[in-house]
């Protein structure tokens, strides 16, 4: 995980990104089909909102005794 970063805005406010990047291969297929939801609905903002929210659908579902934050 990426130490967490302070970033300077335009009006010099101190921003903590309290996120982690990660990198994954899709199919073009899988790419243009997110990319649609994202662009259709206004249900996401951006690929990494849908994506965020899909992986945590997909782990509370299959993984649901895992689930505990801070672990």
């Amino acid at each position: 995980m990426k130490p967490i970063k302070e970033k300077k805005s335009i009006s010099e406010t101190t921003e903590i990104r309290n996120k982690a990047t990660v990198c994954a291969t899709v199919s073009p297929w899988l790419k243009a089909k997110l990319e649609s939801i994202v662009k259709d609905t206004k249900e996401f903002g951006s690929v990494s909102d849908l994506v965020s929210i899909a992986c945590m659908d997909f782990l509370t579902r299959n993984f649901p005794d895992n689930m505990k934050r801070n672990e």
